[in-house]
C-alpha cells in the first residue's frame, strides 16, 4: 500500500522515497534500484562487506525520508560471472547490460510491462578492483562506477576539447562516472529520472559525483 506522502503534502516532492514510489506507480513497476555488476573477484569477504555497507547506507538514506518500507521493493540484483566479468571494461559491461534489459523488465515487473523511464533499465553499477578497494578502505566514503546504457562514442566537434584518455576515450563524456556509493541507490537514483539529468549530474572521472 502506498505511503505517499511520508512528509507533509507541501514537502512530499522533496522526499526521494515518495518520488521513487511515484515513479514506480507511473511506470507500473514493482521493483526499483540499479543492477550491480561484480567485476572484481579477489576477495569474497571484501565483496560481502561492500554489500553490507551498501545496504546499510540505503537503509540510512531511506530512514531520513521515513521510507524504510521502500526496502521491500528494492531489487539488489547482482550480476556476477568471473569467467567474463573479472576486470571487465565499462564497454563490455554496457553491452552485457543492454542484453539483460531486453528481457528483464517483463521478467521483473510483470507480463507485458516494458522499461518505461525506469532508471533501473537505463543505468547500471560496476564495482571493479579500484571501487571495491575505495569502499573497504573507508566504509563511509568510496565510489562505484555508474554506466549509462545508451551512451555511444561520437566524433568530437572542432571546438570540443580533447581530454586525457579514459579507456581510450578522449571525449568529455565517457559514458560512465564515479559516484559516491553511499549516495548512488537513493538520491542519485532519483536525480537520474529525466533523460537529460545525466548531463547535469555527470562528472568526468576521476571526479566523484555525489547525490
Amino acid at each position: 500500500m502506498s505511503k505517499i506522502p511520508r512528509w507533509t503534502q507541501r514537502e512530499t516532492n522533496l522526499n526521494n522515497a515518495d518520488n521513487i514510489e511515484r515513479y514506480l506507480q507511473e511506470d507500473g513497476h514493482r521493483t526499483w534500484g540499479f543492477v550491480i555488476y561484480r567485476c572484481t573477484y579477489d576477495s569474497d569477504d571484501d565483496w560481502n562487506k561492500f554489500m553490507e555497507h551498501l545496504q546499510h547506507h540505503i537503509r540510512q538514506a531511506l530512514e531520513v525520508y521515513n521510507g524504510l518500507d521502500m526496502m521491500d521493493s528494492l531489487g539488489l540484483t547482482v550480476i556476477e560471472d568471473r569467467s567474463i566479468l573479472d576486470d571487465a571494461s565499462t564497454s563490455f559491461v554496457r553491452e552485457h547490460f543492454k542484453q539483460w534489459t531486453t528481457t528483464a523488465p517483463e521478467q521483473e515487473q510483470g507480463e507485458g510491462i516494458g522499461p518505461s523511464l525506469s532508471q533501473r533499465y537505463r543505468y547500471c553499477i560496476q564495482v571493479d578492483d579500484a571501487a571495491l578497494e575505495s569502499i573497504i578502505e573507508d566504509e563511509n566514503d568510496g565510489f562505484i562506477n555508474l554506466i549509462q546504457k545508451d551512451w555511444e562514442p561520437h566524433t568530437p566537434g572542432v571546438r570540443e576539447p580533447v581530454e586525457d584518455p579514459i579507456e581510450d576515450c578522449t571525449l568529455h563524456d565517457v559514458g560512465w562516472m564515479m559516484v559516491a556509493y553511499q549516495d548512488v541507490m537513493v538520491d542519485m537514483y532519483y536525480q537520474l529520472r529525466g533523460y537529460n539529468n545525466w548531463y547535469t549530474e555527470y562528472r568526468r572521472p576521476p571526479k566523484v559525483a555525489r547525490g
